[in-house]
């Protein structure tokens, strides 16, 4: 005959083999899942950064455009300005004159100035844009990792459960055959 507390062992034993496995193939299923959005944003958030990165290129280049833009037109401008002078007898060596024209010179180093320095921040804001991006996969990856280390953890959970539960079966089983 059977003893009923080994029977009552095995079947508990067997359940949680049961439940394990179950959870493996749906925990696999659920990582593997997991993984493959993880890598999708991974990528998605390379490319953005990629895209700030070369945003910020742009920003640069741009504000190196305009500062030469500026210094050109300041530049043509000051020419006008001091020929306008010459032309109407001014002399151009000391004075006033001298003064206007070193005062413009100061404004248009300042205003080119400003063009990098806007161009600077641009780029700045651009890179850490980029740099928030490189978190966002480097996260994206990690809940990946963590996704198919779960399934792992509730399977191991699972196992020792049924277990404990198969040891406490047996050790509280009651004692039929003796009075």
């Amino acid at each position: 005959m059977c003893n009923p507390a080994a029977a009552g062992l095995a079947i508990t034993l067997a359940g949680s083999a049961m439940k394990a496995h179950d959870q493996r193939q749906e925990g696999k299923a659920r990582a593997e899942a997991a993984q493959a959005t993880a890598g999708y944003n991974a990528q998605v958030a390379a490319n953005e950064a990629e895209t700030q990165r070369s945003l910020a290129m742009a920003e640069l280049k741009k504000g190196a455009d305009e500062r030469s833009r500026v210094i050109r037109a300041g530049l043509a401008k000051q020419g006008e300005t001091a020929a306008g002078m010459g032309g109407s007898g001014f002399t151009l060596d000391s004075g006033t004159n001298l003064g206007l024209l070193g005062q413009g010179a100061e404004e248009i180093a300042h205003e080119a100035s400003l063009a990098a320095q806007k161009a600077n921040m641009n780029a700045w804001q651009r890179l850490n844009a980029a740099a928030q991006a490189e978190n966002d996969k480097a996260l994206a990856l990690f809940q990946g990792r963590q996704a198919r280390n779960n399934g792992k953890s509730g399977l191991a959970a699972t196992l020792l459960g049924g277990i404990g539960r198969g040891l406490a079966f047996q050790t509280a089983r009651p004692n039929f055959g003796s009075h």
